[in-house]
């Protein structure tokens, strides 16, 4: 029996959906920050610095690897900030690292999109990646 690919792409992204909400249900003290404003995405975001291995093809069309550290992710999309430029529209790779303390969590691998890249008052680039693919690890 075949599995149409929207389908899926839909269980994928609710199995991300749930360890994700899993893990903001145990942060809830991020929500509460003193500032109030409308978030205009569809899907919460946890803002944990996890550790990340981003590769892919930078803007001068040479190979990178850069170790990282997210800013924030939600189950269809991530930001993150590196050293280096890369173009919207490229495609990239992740491991991610979901720790639940200092060593414990799940690994995921991540297929995106750069979405935007945009240069930070320290000279990194910020990267709005959206999610295409994930496989725990």
């Amino acid at each position: 029996m075949s599995v149409a690919p929207t389908t899926l792409n839909r269980e994928a992204e609710c199995s991300l959906d749930l360890q994700l909400d899993e893990l903001i249900a145990d942060n809830e003290e991020i929500a509460d920050i003193g500032r109030h404003y409308v978030e205009r995405r569809r899907k919460p975001r946890l803002a944990e610095p996890f550790p990340a291995r981003l590769s892919g093809i930078d803007s001068g069309l040479a190979p990178f690897y850069v170790d990282c550290l997210l800013d924030n992710i939600s189950s269809t999309g991530l930001y993150l900030r590196m050293p280096k430029f890369v173009d919207s529209g490229s495609k990239v790779r992740l491991i991610v690292h979901l720790l639940n303390g200092s060593c414990e969590g799940a690994t995921v691998a991540l297929q995106g999109c750069i979405l935007r890249s945009e240069l930070q008052a320290d000279g990194k680039h910020g990267l709005a990646i959206a999610i295409k693919n994930h496989w725990f690890l």
